[in-house]
């Protein structure tokens, strides 16, 4: 099977950021590289990228502005593009592989793509897969993988499966971690190429979820241990097992019940949604005969009864871009004509349910448009607007209505951004980390020129801030 490894860098840890750096490389199934695509986006008028991001990806936001050539649409129209044509090349699916990327880059890719009216699944021809998971599964079966990594990590308390860990644990890397899509990818296809040929785990063919063929056995009040590697250090097993029995489950997903923690706490949060798709799950399939644990599947079973796949999920509340599936598909299928064709009426033909999504998500569309010109003051007030929104303490990030003061439960502020990026700049500063504080400088001056600060940074940051003043 072919595949297209990928990675992305980007602004903010939230899919409502931006990606910044992209990278596409398809392989043979040998691994071999046959075609790539690599590309710089430019950050649009609605992103103030989050310090932190800049200095995890090491990213000049001023000199990343000068060579980038494309805007968000164009770009994803390129990826778009290319992992067509590699579908094609296939002669049916391609295996879409990233480290980490079932966390983070698979629903910050899809994120962009619905928000640019653009369809995320390909038609059905990619098949996700995420190499962490072949990891997880190698750790867990392999001791001379295991060893490998422990002996890397001694002396330290935690265990560490990232890619930079790893990789330097099986002499795949030297030196830090470049966190350059590109390279990342290339150090990515290295370390399947070595759990291919050294523990036969083909990262493409690999099905992470173990749980499909205890499907049946839903509802029956079967245990069985669920293995997950033990981040612990100083504990004696390597593993954690974890006794679990299904609720509810069909052929793309399950309802698991933590046994372990219902012990403790009888309540709906001991319910763990797996899917097929998305998650790992790894068991040894046999079930555990211990009468202390089946009289607690049964218990929990009943208590459970009324609970199912399709009543599961709760209505979210949360920003269209932090539940970007919350329209269906038809009405996806409407935005994306809408977007295609510049006929905003087009909304109207949604479902009523998702029309107010939908026109939210065209919205920013128009908003991050290069050629919108602010100097319309109808444009003008839309953005400031936004930047009221997103920048000033209102757009909920937390899937459900966050308790009153919870302020974690909604984006980060200009003024927590601005904040953020002093307290990194001080210490960068102290600890002489003169590369830090260049990147640093030069998100200081694009937060200060960016038109949000224009528009509405007066009223977004306190009135004495000596930075206001300056800006």
């Amino acid at each position: 099977m072919f595949a297209v490894f990928y990675d992305l860098e980007t602004s903010d840890k939230h899919a409502v950021g931006q990606i910044l750096n992209y990278s596409f490389i398809l392989v043979d199934d040998q691994l071999s590289l046959l075609d790539e695509l690599s590309g710089l986006v430019r950050i649009s008028r609605l992103q103030l990228p989050d310090p932190g991001a800049i200095l995890a990806n090491r990213t000049d936001v001023l000199e990343h502005q000068k060579r980038a050539q494309d805007c968000e649409p164009e770009a994803l129209a390129h990826i778009r593009g290319f992992i067509g044509r590699c579908s094609k090349s296939a002669s049916g699916s391609v295996a879409l592989v990233g480290y980490n990327s079932s966390r983070f880059d698979l629903g910050y890719l899809r994120t962009s793509f619905i928000r640019n009216g653009q369809d995320p699944f390909f038609g059905g021809k990619t098949l996700p897969r995420d190499l962490l998971h072949v990891v997880h599964k190698a750790y867990l079966s392999s001791e001379r993988f295991r060893c490998l990594i422990r002996v890397a990590r001694t002396g330290e308390k935690r265990l560490s499966l990232s890619l930079e860990t790893v990789c330097r644990a099986l002499g795949l890397l030297e030196g830090p971690q470049l966190h350059e899509s590109r390279a990342d990818v290339v150090l990515t296809i290295e370390l399947a190429l070595w759990l291919k040929r050294e523990l036969g785990l083909d990262v493409s063919s690999f099905e992470p979820y173990e749980g499909l063929k205890l499907h049946p056995t839903a509802r029956g009040g079967t245990v069985y241990n669920v293995e997950t590697p033990e981040y612990d250090l100083s504990q004696d097993d390597y593993k954690v097992s974890t006794p679990m029995t299904l609720l509810d489950a069909d052929g793309r997903a399950a309802l698991w019940i933590d046994l372990e923690r219902y012990s403790i706490k009888q309540d709906p949060s001991c319910i763990v949604w797996r899917s097929v798709g998305k998650h790992s799950l790894f068991t040894s399939g046999r079930a555990l005969e211990v009468p202390a644990l089946q009289r607690l599947a049964r218990s929990a079973l009943m208590q459970f009864k009324a609970t199912n796949l399709k009543n599961f999920f709760k209505a979210t509340t949360c920003d269209i871009e932090f539940d970007v599936y919350r329209p269906d598909f038809a009405a996806r299928d409407i935005l994306n004509q809408a977007i295609a064709t510049g006929d905003k009426s087009l909304l109207d033909q949604a479902n009523p349910r998702f029309v107010k999504d939908l026109k939210t998500l065209w919205v920013r569309y128009q908003l991050a448009r290069p050629d919108l010109d602010l100097r319309q003051p109808k444009n003008a007030e839309m953005l400031a607007r936004y930047a009221a929104y997103r920048y000033g303490g209102k757009l909920q990030i937390e899937r459900t209505t966050p308790d009153e003061g919870d302020l974690e439960g909604y984006h980060q502020t200009l003024q927590g951004l601005w904040f953020s990026l002093r307290e990194l700049k001080e210490a960068a500063v102290l600890q002489h980390r003169h590369d830090d504080c260049g990147l640093l400088d030069s998100l200081e001056r694009f937060y200060r020129d960016s038109e949000i600060v224009r528009v509405a940074g007066r009223e977004l940051l306190p009135a004495g801030d000596q930075w206001l003043r300056s800006a």
